[in-house]
């Protein structure tokens, strides 16, 4: 069971919409129909590693965009409850990610990455909580 689900109360949402929210918003700029690939709901329909795929492209292209770009896609990411643009490129917060989705920690390097990252700020207090639990879980099987 992964700890993205609402069953823990919260309405956090899963990597897999993370990830199609923020490469609908990168590829959204006035694009061809052809585009449509890229629309949120098209996304979501496809599996999860196609969708960290396209994620992939829209985050080299977002290193691409002027400044003042980025700083527009930013805040169209703040309005829609996403991680900024510097969060979306921190591999470790995507790898937190993968690991909070499936809901538990398999191996000690994972577990040091989530220790590592529970305690910044690029998690919002929901993401904090899940990596608490899973904390918690994977001490509680292996000490």
């Amino acid at each position: 069971m992964s700890l993205f689900k609402p069953s823990f109360g919260t309405d956090m949402k899963t990597e897999k919409e993370i990830l199609a929210e923020f490469t609908a918003l990168v590829f959204e700029k006035g694009q061809p129909s052809a585009m449509d690939i890229f629309a949120k709901q098209n996304l979501l329909k496809g599996s999860l590693s196609s969708v960290r795929l396209a994620a992939n492209d829209a985050l080299e292209l977002s290193a691409l965009m002027r400044q003042d770009q980025q700083n527009k896609l930013n805040l169209k990411m703040k309005e829609s409850g996403l991680p900024s643009l510097t969060t979306m490129h921190n591999k470790a917060f995507r790898d937190f990610l993968k690991i909070a989705n499936r809901g538990i920690i398999k191996k000690e390097q994972e577990y040091r990455l989530v220790r590592s990252v529970s305690e910044t700020t690029i998690l919002s207090l929901e993401q904090q909580s899940v990596a608490y639990k899973l904390l918690e879980s994977y001490e509680q099987t292996h000490s």
